[in-house]
């Protein structure tokens, strides 16, 4: 054996500014997307931006005479970026950390795989579980979880518990849920102190890092516009107003010749402008998708929702399914001035009468069988899933419990006492 120096060339993919800010400025809603580019040009002087322009309503007062907006509360992003930049970690981690942070879910969970990651975007594997490692590091505890699991272990580690009592509490959470002390001793080899102290941290434990409001948020900002022309043939559009207009500004590249001032700043700025140019474009084309598959929706209304899931679209596009998703969430289009969130059009198919119906189609029908049923009588779970067996839906009694819930509508007992309570008052 010896030592010696050999030449070699490769090719691999790399998470190039372009890449990491083109995926992030995806995931952004409007209002948030507005903020971050505002906040982008404060410091990068190569960027131009020219604010959305707010129009006005007949009869709105002056804008002198409104009031000054109360200060917005960051969001829980800002408070991550925020700490991370407190940590002393490599610059590649470090991007990587934040390109994370603009794929959480709105409650904080990492709903994308890192493998699928690592395979979009070319960056190692091992980078981005440094950069997910760095994450979970933040506040608030679970945040960057990738299950429920995850999620209450982080937590768990949070209130002091070592990670491997962690990783074999929440193993157990059912013996625990049953008070099954026994069990628990001889599964975990601790005493019933210990075990009820578990017990009790378990209890403090939220399913989600981050709480949302229970009511859905208000998409007062669409993406989209439906249009429809004179011989009512539907089309899409950007929404742009609500954008504003981002461009690189040559007045000063011209100023500068043969001197390269910040060449970081203008390859951002660039970034940033072909990064919004690819966000349009890719939610143009899931647009006219929604158009050509889900036409009975725009035109009759939500009882003609086809069934339609997120990979479908994204192999008919040629998009990976984790853009699909980055491109979705927090999105909407404005159908003949009401809002509608993207997710509306993509559910699972259960059987029907005329073939496959669209599972949130079935959602409103039990919403419309619960708003008719007898005041004092309510429908039990069985019984609505009878009525829809009747009208030709396949479908079981646990997946009407479910549905119902995921509603908010409560159970048939609740439904009954809130029934007698108005009748008594």
């Amino acid at each position: 054996m010896k030592a010696r120096l050999q030449l070699r060339q490769t090719q691999k993919l790399a998470l190039t500014p372009v890449v990491r800010m083109s995926l992030s400025v995806l995931r952004m809603a409007p209002s948030e997307l507005t903020e971050e580019i505002a906040r982008e040009a404060e410091r990068n002087p190569f960027l131009r931006h020219e604010a959305p322009r707010a129009r006005g309503l007949p009869g709105a007062a002056p804008a002198a005479t409104l009031p000054e907006p109360a200060a917005r509360e960051a969001s829980f992003q800002e408070a991550l970026r925020s700490q991370l930049a407190q940590m002393d970690l490599a610059p590649t981690i470090a991007a990587l950390a934040l390109f994370l942070v603009s794929e959480l879910r709105e409650d904080g969970i990492l709903d994308t795989g890192l493998g699928e990651l690592a395979a979009e975007t070319g960056a190692p594997l091992a980078d981005l579980e440094t950069a997910l490692s760095a994450l979970q590091a933040c506040e608030p505890a679970g945040i960057g979880a990738r299950d429920l699991p995850e999620c209450l272990k982080l937590q768990l580690i949070d209130l002091g518990l070592p990670e491997a009592d962690a990783v074999a509490t929440v193993a157990e959470m059912a013996l625990f849920a049953a008070r099954d002390w026994a069990a628990i001793a001889r599964r975990l080899g601790i005493d019933r102190a210990e075990a009820e102290h578990r017990a009790g941290l378990l209890r403090r434990l939220s399913p989600r890092p981050v709480s949302t409001a229970d009511a859905a948020p208000v998409l007062s900002q669409p993406d989209l516009i439906l249009t429809r022309d004179a011989l009512g043939t539907l089309g899409v559009a950007l929404s742009a107003r609500h954008l504003p207009r981002v461009s690189v500004d040559t007045t000063l590249l011209a100023g500068l010749p043969g001197k390269r001032f910040a060449p970081e700043l203008l390859e951002r700025a660039r970034a940033y402008v072909a990064a919004l140019e690819q966000r349009g474009r890719t939610l143009t084309r899931i647009g006219a998708w929604l158009i050509a598959h889900q036409a009975g929706f725009f035109l009759r209304g939500p009882e003609e929702l086809r069934p339609a899931t997120r990979v479908q679209l994204a192999a008919e596009l040629g998009l990976h399914p984790a853009t699909v998703g980055r491109a979705i969430a927090g999105k909407s289009i404005d159908v003949d001035g009401r809002i509608w969130p993207l997710a509306q059009f993509f559910s699972a198919a259960l059987p029907g009468p005329d073939g496959d119906v669209s599972a949130r189609a079935v959602q409103r029908r039990i919403l419309a069988l619960v708003a008719s049923e007898p005041p004092g009588r309510p429908l039990s779970d069985a019984a609505l899933a009878e009525a829809l067996r009747a009208e030709g839906v396949d479908i079981a009694r646990r997946t009407v419990a479910k549905y119902r819930q995921g509603l908010r509508i409560p159970a048939t007992s609740t439904r009954r006492r809130l029934a007698s309570a108005r009748q008594a008052g």
